[in-house]
């Protein structure tokens, strides 16, 4: 069933849902999806007239006629995914169960977003401008599986969860929507995987709310490996209470077409949030990372760190904001993008901005592109390396500083590693 066909209308919906887990949502979600049908209906893919969308054209998705899929079976992955627990696995949108690993655990309640218990899910503060994310409100209105995470009062999980999302077909659109809920003093690891195993157009259209009590502690690592076929759309919301602490680590390893926005409103004092990014596009891939991080309470610090490794002829956009409202005294802000272009022929457009309504604060930003340091790469090969491991080496110095915050290092390997052969074929 197509359900993206017009070219600018996101409201071109054809049919209805016959397929049963698409109407699977929890009640509490109803209102919510019934406000972003409604949307739908005057909301249009974005352009680059808007600021929001300025250098990210969308009319490459718009133009193809998506459909839902219906093959759900899991393909052979360049990973194996049975020595990583405890996991669960999404094909298209769809939980597999006979596919994921599980554990008990005091204190955890997980399930997929159609099983989401009510109450943390009529708890959780929405992000719905639906005029700069547009693609949240699609999201919203036909949401597919994702997982929903409560953890309970000060219990503190050691090992990380590991959310597997594959997508397969032929202009294939999947949207999982997910949600994590930590009640106060609660501690929790996630890292988040979506591969792209097809040749063909696939498009993922993926939604996470999160939202923390105070003192509680979530970590997040998503590796996003796409090809030159792939289209992802990714939507992070948070909201962080007193005293708790934030931290998205972003890793975009390929993809036809990235972008991923993430908002963090920090509701109360001594807060910290941490997001970080990195990526390495190549031929001509677009990625773009637009990032808000609103402090509207007193004495809380954040920070981003953004870096690119640009090869072929791709195009990366940074556009992060901070806003400092006038009540949020003693804000610590720190922002940084910087992009080593590995090709002449890539281009990147970096905005990093502060917006500061409050006089007792201290914000920094900035913005590097620059080439890899032609001495620095004379040196190491007076020392005997190739051109092509001293250029390996000198971006892996740069990589580190945003590998360094992964939370579920285990991942590390993984990234390193395509990190690695990306630059071999350069």
């Amino acid at each position: 069933m197509e359900i993206l066909q017009d070219t600018t209308k996101l409201n071109a919906l054809t049919g209805t849902l016959t397929d049963g887990y698409f109407a699977k949502v929890p009640a509490a979600f109803e209102s919510r999806r019934n406000e972003a049908k409604k949307a739908l209906e005057t909301l249009e893919f974005p352009t680059t007239k808007q600021e929001y969308w300025k250098y990210t054209r969308t009319g490459q998705i718009a133009n193809k006629s998506w459909r839902f899929a219906d093959n759900f079976d899991l393909p052979e992955l360049p990973i194996s995914i049975e020595e990583i627990t405890p996991r669960m696995v999404f094909v298209n949108g769809v939980y597999s169960e006979a596919n994921s690993e599980m554990e008990d655990v005091k204190g955890l309640e997980i399930s997929t977003f159609a099983k989401a218990k009510q109450g943390y899910i009529s708890d959780l503060a929405p992000y719905t401008d639906y005029s700069l994310s547009p693609f949240l409100a699609l999201n919203a209105a036909l949401p597919q599986d994702g997982y929903a995470i409560r953890v309970s009062k000060n219990i503190a999980l050691e090992k990380p969860i590991n959310i597997i999302n594959v997508y397969t077909g032929d202009t294939t659109i999947s949207q999982p929507r997910s949600v994590i809920y930590l009640e106060t003093g609660a501690e929790l690891k996630i890292t988040e995987f979506h591969i792209h195993e097809s040749e063909n157009p696939t498009l993922s259209n993926t939604a996470l709310e999160v939202q923390l009590e105070a003192n509680s502690t979530l970590g997040i690592d998503v590796i996003q490996k796409g090809n030159d076929t792939s289209y992802h759309m990714q939507q992070l919301d948070a909201v962080v209470a007193g005293d708790a602490n934030f931290t998205h680590n972003n890793f975009t390893m390929r993809g036809k077409w990235t972008r991923n926005n993430g908002n963090v409103r920090l509701k109360g004092s001594n807060t910290t949030a941490n997001l970080n990014g990195f990526y390495i596009p190549n031929g001509s891939e677009h990625i773009d990372n637009h990032t808000i991080m609103d402090h509207e309470q007193p004495h809380c610090d954040s920070n981003e760190l953004y870096r690119g490794v640009m090869l072929g002829k791709s195009t990366a956009v940074f556009n992060g904001k901070v806003y400092v409202r006038p009540h949020a005294q003693k804000t610590n802000a720190f922002q940084s993008n910087g992009n080593i272009l590995v090709s002449d022929d890539a281009t990147v457009n970096s905005k990093p901005e502060l917006e500061i309504y409050a006089d007792d604060v201290k914000c920094s930003h900035g913005s590097t592109t620059g080439q890899i340091d032609d001495e620095a790469i004379y040196y190491l090969r007076t020392r005997g390396l190739s051109a092509t491991s001293a250029r390996k080496m000198m971006v892996g110095a740069f990589a580190a500083d945003v590998l360094n915050t992964m939370v579920n290092p285990v991942w590390r390997e993984y990234i390193e590693d395509v990190i690695s052969h990306e630059l071999s074929k350069a």
